[in-house]
């Protein structure tokens, strides 16, 4: 038999033109009659056994006085019986109450245990034609399989047709078997068990009622109990049937056909679950909304389920239909009252609106009635973040500590970022693949918790993903994440390609990625870059651009194309955003007097950074004197060291930085700018030992560390160590890409000591072509382009001069520019000769 169902399969499966997955489901939707058939038949086999089991259990003990008496057996049996009936009565609507909570299945579990047993107990029987070993014990497990596939397949496909079907004849059969086999038992053995004997032992040697007649009776009473609920079970069986032929349609894209199959079972066994439920998906992808909630409603109707309310409520997902989708969930909740899942939408939904009493009582009861609670943790860890609602947040961060749902741990990795935390050690996620969405949510955010450390470990897996085909719909969030790790951990210049290369792809999306690369130039102090990248973003139509380009403007010492930047603001019609545009505007439109008698502590430092390096001494210091308020006052005493350093009054600086250390707090972004700061001051009074035993005791972000290689490049430079300053440089330059200090100190050093190897001239084409509204870089491009001899890009690094510097300061370069190029006109003419 094995050979020929092997070669049969062979056949089936290497000569039919479907996929492997669709023969199979041809195959076990066609067959599901012959294995209800065999079900039912293995039902009949074992309906009797628990009263076979009963009789066991008050006869079997070795000795009269410790077996049960005949009242015992009768008692225990019959409320097993009652049980039966009682489900029964439940069954055809002569109650409508569940008195009897049990389950049908669990029954027939326990007659499919005893059957066992049994099925070697009346070898006497069928011994005439096989043994147990190993023929009957075969048989019977081959049949048990069968039938527990069969109810498992019933399950696993939803179709509650036939899951009902199962139940309904489990109790039938048991009920009449059970009530046959205890009369067959009465009749022969009633006065053996009156004497206490163990009658388990002769239980198939009747004397008076054969097995033949105790089946007849039986079967004729398990008939009538069929008859009686007007045979429902055929109906049942006739749309379970028509369900699985349903779903091999679908599956093979036949949709008419899967249609007509699924409407046909709802006539067998009206507004079934399975077959509605199936129609509503169909009418979902149709976009029929009000053919699938009319299925739905019939569906809830006919056997209500937590999920059928749920699914149906979420049709309802637009705001003008809060009270319907309110209504469908709310009587879900009263079906059925502990039902986390309806609870835990109630909750979601009122998370939509400013009710957060509701919000938070329905979440409490989802949690409550939840088998596993990290789903709500979950929802709860997004609506207190969304809310800015942060004790709760940490509550819950600490109560789900532990969870391992992978959206519960992508949720923690967000809020543990936004507060600051450092990330869980033992949160590291990098799948072969990204199977879900909560696998790709998991994984980006957890590799966004962890930027500004400097670990690019993650490239390799995104990279990866990347690669594999399947991955497709999350390619711009993957390559986006990319450019997060170069430019957070130390790669700038290659996360700024990435992301330019993304904006270029996605057209749609552009906007948001020049805008977030204008973000970036902010970090790092490029603020012309940064204008420049947010015009984009702006000519785009992404209008968080439009103040975001004023403000940079204003950063990059602009005030004028700050202020026609910011009357362009009026275009989004965002009022909020208007109102701070024109009050930027009226600000950057005074002189100092004004701001100093009439403008508040946030103006004053706006203003004193817009015009800082066109301000006078005095001036800088009238308004850092004039603002109270301590947090902008540390601002503006950062503000003028930088003031101090940029025009070389270093002494200035020291008495400066010591004012603005003793007011700023120990550990921040302001205190390492001004640690920054005195560090820079000991490199230009030549302190280099001072900033060497300073350097590594100083508190600095992550992100201003970087600069610790610039700085020991530039000692090890002066100290004559020329291959460690050359190796710093390089280090330097992958990291320090944006800082214009940096740049031109590396090519300096290039060009003095490797001037063979053009590293200097390709340091500064770096240095522009990143930041390329750097005016010192494009001088030093355009004079080392001379040196190199590449005269028509030195004309066009002057041409992009003349844009950046003032027109006195443009005359001065060029002065420059035309005798340097005129001395190596000069050199070439005296080697020719």
């Amino acid at each position: 038999m094995l050979g020929l169902v092997t070669l049969l399969g062979l056949l089936i499966y290497t000569e039919a033109d479907f996929t492997p997955e669709l023969i199979t489901l041809h195959l076990v939707s066609y067959s599901s009659i012959g294995l209800m058939i065999t079900t039912v038949l293995f039902m009949l086999w074992v309906a009797y056994e628990n009263v076979n089991a009963l009789l066991w259990v008050n006869t079997q003990a070795s000795t009269p006085e410790r077996r049960f008496s005949m009242w015992q057996f009768l008692l225990i049996s019959i409320l097993y019986l009652l049980s039966l009936l009682l489900m029964y009565l439940r069954h055809v609507g002569y109650i409508q109450s569940d008195i009897i909570r049990l389950n049908g299945y669990i029954i027939l579990f326990l007659s499919t245990v005893a059957g066992f047993w049994g099925m070697r107990q009346r070898e006497q029987v069928y011994g005439g034609l096989f043994s147990f070993r190993p023929t009957g014990a075969v048989l019977y497990l081959v049949f048990a399989t069968m039938a527990f596939l069969s109810i498992g397949y019933a399950f696993a496909t939803a179709n509650d047709s036939l899951t009902r079907l199962y139940h309904d004849l489990i109790i039938y059969t048991h009920l009449a078997f059970g009530f046959g086999f205890l009369l067959y038992v009465m009749i022969n053995f009633g006065r053996l068990l009156e004497q206490r004997l163990p009658v388990y032992k002769v239980v198939y040697e009747p004397q008076k009622f054969t097995l033949f007649s105790f089946f007849i009776v039986s079967m004729v009473l398990c008939v009538i109990l069929v008859m009686r609920t007007q045979y429902r079970s055929y109906f049942h069986a006739q749309a379970s049937y028509y369900s699985y032929i349903g779903d091999l349609y679908r599956a093979s894209g036949n949709d008419m056909l899967a249609e007509r199959f699924y409407e046909e079972s709802d006539v067998y066994d009206n507004n079934n679950v399975k077959a509605n439920y199936s129609l509503a998906a169909m009418y979902r992808e149709g976009q029929q909304r009000n053919n699938e909630i009319l299925k739905l409603q019939e569906a809830i109707d006919k056997r209500p389920n937590p999920k059928l309310y749920i699914r149906l409520a979420n049709i309802y997902d637009e705001k003008q239909y809060f009270f319907e989708k309110m209504y469908v969930l709310q009587q879900g909740a009263d079906k059925f009252p502990e039902s986390a899942e309806i609870y835990n939408n109630l909750a979601l939904l009122y998370a939509q609106t400013s009710v957060q009493d509701s919000t938070e009582y329905y979440f409490n009861l989802a949690q409550k009635f939840a088998s596993d609670e990290d789903l709500v943790y979950s929802n709860r860890l997004a609506y207190y973040t969304r809310q800015a609602m942060l004790e709760p947040a940490k509550a819950v961060l600490e109560e789900s500590r532990k969870g391992k749902y992978k959206t519960l741990r992508s949720n923690q990795s967000v809020l543990r970022q936004l507060l600051g935390m450092d990330p869980q050690s033992k949160e590291e996620f990098a799948p072969d693949s990204l199977q879900a969405i909560e696998d790709f949510a998991l994984f980006y955010n957890q590799t966004i918790s962890r930027l500004n450390q400097g670990d690019t470990s993650r490239l390799k897996a995104i990279d990866t993903y990347l690669a594999s085909p399947g991955n497709q719909i999350f390619s711009s969030d993957l390559l986006y994440l990319k450019g997060l790790v170069h430019h957070y951990n130390g790669l700038p210049q290659q996360g700024r390609n990435t992301v330019e290369n993304l904006a270029l792809q996605m057209e749609t999306q552009s906007g948001y990625y020049y805008n977030a690369l204008g973000q970036w130039m902010l970090e790092e102090e490029n603020y012309s870059a940064a204008a420049a990248y947010f015009k984009q973003a702006k000519d785009r139509g992404y209008q968080p651009a439009y103040l975001a380009e004023g403000y940079a403007q204003a950063l990059a010492h602009q005030p004028e194309a700050a202020i026609a930047a910011l009357e362009e603001v009026g275009f989004t019609e965002n009022e909020a955003a208007v109102a701070v545009a024109q009050h930027l505007v009226s600000l950057l439109q005074k002189d100092v007097p004004a701001v100093l008698a009439e403008s508040s502590d946030k103006d004053k430092v706006q203003y004193l950074l817009a015009y800082l390096p066109t301000l006078t001494l005095e001036q800088v210091s009238a308004l850092v004197n004039a603002v109270q308020e301590k947090d902008l006052k540390r601002r503006a005493l950062v503000a003028r060291v930088d003031y101090l350093l940029d025009n070389k009054r270093l002494k200035a600086a020291y008495s400066a930085i010591k004012e603005a250390s003793d007011q700023l707090r120990p550990e921040d972004e302001l205190r390492s700018k001004l640690n920054l700061q005195q560090l820079r001051l000991w490199l230009y009074t030549e302190q280099y030992d001072v900033l060497l035993n300073r350097l590594d005791k100083l508190y600095l972000t992550e992100r201003d560390k970087r600069h610790s290689l610039y700085f020991k490049a530039r000692v090890a430079e002066v100290k004559g160590r020329k291959e460690e300053a050359a190796t710093r440089y390089e280090q330097a330059m992958k990291m320090l890409i944006y800082d214009e200090e940096t740049i031109l100190a590396a090519a300096e050093f290039f060009n003095k000591y490797k001037p063979e190897e053009e590293k200097a001239y390709n340091i500064l084409l770096n240095g522009i072509t990143y930041n390329p509204f750097a005016a010192k870089l494009q001088q030093a491009y355009a004079l080392e382009s001379l040196d190199q001899g590449l005269y028509s890009y030195a004309e066009r690094a002057t041409e992009t001069l003349q844009n950046l510097l003032t027109a006195a300061e443009y005359s001065t370069f060029i002065q420059k520019f035309d005798q340097k190029r005129q001395e190596i006109e000069a050199r070439a003419e005296n080697w020719q000769l």
